[in-house]
């Protein structure tokens, strides 16, 4: 039998050309859904293997813990001093050093949600067409006042001292509160938070739902592949109208799957006894270390405050 190889198999590789129609088969708005799950997702593993390291915070008590945020978190608010707020902005870089976490993620991280939601937003301050005082940078000279809308512009326009103190204390405010939170979520697991919570007398629906809520994005994460095996088989472009109807028909096929699932853990639940009280007891006790070490702390915040 004379077998004869057709000519695509006999060219070579090289040779070889993918022909494209140039058409774009990604959607932004579904792809950077699905980039943020995956984020979070990722958030969440690296939460657990941070919390799970024997570092300082680690092995404190969940609910010193939250102790010791609501009392940081007042008295950073309630500070004026510049000074002490960088004090705090020290204390609270030993604590990450001392809980083993990757100071360069955390901090670019840090940096860049102060920059925009403690820097930008109120970087205006700094001028004295709104916060008056002595200015020490010259931006714009006029030859005489102007009116714009129903501002009144000033004849200089530059930086002022108390503005840009106004502008560093709301920036460090922000950095400092932000700095304290994530020590505490990337030291102390899920589950113990909302226990730790449930003990402070935190409204038990309050918690239910960040709990279902947190658990629901990793649901929502098992239902990506039916979309990434669309993407795969798309030869063209489906337009606008395909998406959307991908879209609603996800939204519709999520629902549906969490209603019956959640329809069947609570049948299950009642089946068990349940009485619509969810039991969120802590059963560890507190240590002499940990009390030592939360009055500690205190003690420098209040001598911070104070002092």
């Amino acid at each position: 039998m004379n077998r004869v190889l057709p000519p695509f198999l006999r060219t070579s590789e090289n040779r070889l050309r993918y022909i494209s129609d140039k058409k774009k088969r990604t959607f932004p708005f579904i792809d950077n859904t699905l980039k943020n799950v995956a984020g979070f997702i990722k958030t969440g593993y690296i939460q657990n293997d941070t919390a799970s390291k024997k570092g300082l915070f680690q092995q404190l008590d969940a609910r010193i813990k939250v102790i010791f945020l609501l009392f940081y978190i007042v008295i950073i608010s309630f500070q004026q001093n510049i000074p002490r707020q960088l004090v705090i902005t020290a204390i609270l870089l030993i604590l990450y050093v001392l809980s083993r976490i990757n100071l360069a993620w955390v901090y670019k991280k840090l940096f860049l949600f102060s920059f925009f939601f403690g820097f930008l937003v109120i970087a205006p301050a700094c001028l004295n067409i709104i916060t008056d005082g002595k200015i020490i940078i010259l931006l714009i000279r006029f030859n005489a006042p102007h009116r714009f809308w129903v501002y009144n512009l000033p004849s200089t326009i530059g930086l002022t001292k108390e503005g840009c103190i106004l502008v560093t204390k709301f920036f460090l405010r922000v950095f400092n509160s932000l700095a304290l939170t994530i020590l505490i979520f990337y030291t102390t697991p899920f589950n113990e938070t909302i226990k730790a919570l449930g003990t402070f007398r935190v409204p038990q629906l309050f918690l239910m739902v960040i709990t279902l809520a947190y658990k629901f994005i990793f649901i929502l994460s098992q239902t990506t592949e039916t979309y990434l095996a669309l993407k795969s088989r798309w030869w063209s472009s489906p337009g606008v109208s395909g998406a959307n109807e991908l879209v609603a028909g996800r939204i519709v096929y999520i629902f549906r799957r969490s209603w019956l699932k959640y329809e069947e853990i609570y049948k299950a639940m009642l089946a068990r006894g349940f009485s619509g009280k969810v039991n969120l007891c802590y059963p560890k006790k507190f240590r002499w270390k940990d009390a030592a070490f939360l009055i500690l702390l205190l003690s420098v915040a209040l001598l911070c405050y104070l002092i």
